[in-house]
């Protein structure tokens, strides 16, 4: 039995060595994996949005197109104050990195922005105040068409004062010899220019202090009469005002009836067809006369 024990003693006795001679589980190689995690990802380009640090995303609002010039800039705050084409009031914008610049149609990655320059500029609110999504800057020559009353020409010098249609500013134009001015399709001479006459002009590039015009239309020279005929689309008794879809140039005018009876005034309504002969007082359209046309025959709609 004592053999047995001993035996038994060497069994437990050679498993443990054995146990003690086996590698057992090793301790994790203090270097440091790659995570694994698909979580975590490490900026590969630099390229990716860090809320921390960058500007959002610009918000996918929409946008209104503004033209006019550049009259300061203040790059510290990232201002820009704009005076709106054929507007009084100037405009403050702001910018900063995500604004997108274009160059003559040309993206370019400085703003290179300039006091007297001309652009146009995509704007949407921010919060409350005006942010340019896109800066569109124009260096090449600049051409375009106006419309407005003629305040004063000088036939020396060649300068023509316009009032702006738009905001009643004057602009001033410069005519030289090449240029044609027409009245009633008639080639006349820059004389009829007078004051209080209302034209629309061409102009090209800006050569001197003023914009060159090309051509200049006269559309009414004060005294002038007019006829018109078409449909009345507008009808205000209080201001004495009408206004007529004209016909022979397709064309809406205003017309004034200050001297035209009750009696005929009371009959005129949206639709109705009319005559008019006015007078162009260097203001406005004034009516002498209207003749009514039968309730219609040629102005049915077409199906």
């Amino acid at each position: 039995m004592s053999h047995l024990l001993r035996i038994s003693a060497a069994v437990v006795l050679a498993g443990a060595l054995y146990a003690q001679t086996q590698p057992g589980a090793q301790p994790a190689d203090p270097k440091p994996e790659s995570p694994a995690s698909p979580t975590v990802t490490k900026p590969a380009t630099g390229q990716e949005h860090d809320p921390l640090f960058d500007l959002p995303p610009v918000p996918n609002k929409k946008v209104s197109l503004i033209g006019g010039t550049i009259v300061k800039l203040d790059p510290v705050l990232s201002r820009l104050t704009v005076q709106p084409f054929g507007a009084q009031k100037k405009m403050g914008v702001s910018f900063d990195p995500r604004t997108q610049v274009f160059q003559d149609g040309q993206p370019v990655h400085d703003l290179n922005l300039k006091a007297g320059q001309r652009v146009y500029l995509d704007t949407m609110l921010d919060g409350s105040s005006i942010f340019a999504k896109r800066i569109w800057i124009q260096t090449a020559p600049a051409t375009g068409s106006g419309r407005g009353q003629v305040m004063a020409y000088d036939a020396g010098s060649g300068e023509l004062t316009l009032r702006d249609e738009l905001s009643a500013r004057p602009a001033k134009f410069h005519l030289d010899a090449a240029t044609v001015v027409r009245s009633q399709n008639q080639k006349v001479s820059a004389a009829d220019l007078t004051p209080g006459s209302l034209v629309t002009l061409n102009f090209g590039p800006q050569q001197g202090k003023f914009d060159t015009v090309r051509e200049v239309e006269i559309l009414a020279k004060p005294g002038a009469t007019f006829s018109f005929f078409g449909r009345v689309t507008y009808v205000d008794l209080s201001r004495r005002m009408i206004a007529v879809d004209n016909r022979p140039d397709n064309k809406n005018y205003e017309i004034y009836l200050e001297t035209i009876p009750r009696g005929d005034m009371r009959k005129l309504h949206e639709g109705s067809i009319v005559g008019v002969t006015a007078v162009f007082d260097g203001k406005n359209y004034v009516a002498r006369e209207i003749t009514f046309a039968p309730a219609e025959s040629s102005e049915t709609e077409p199906q």
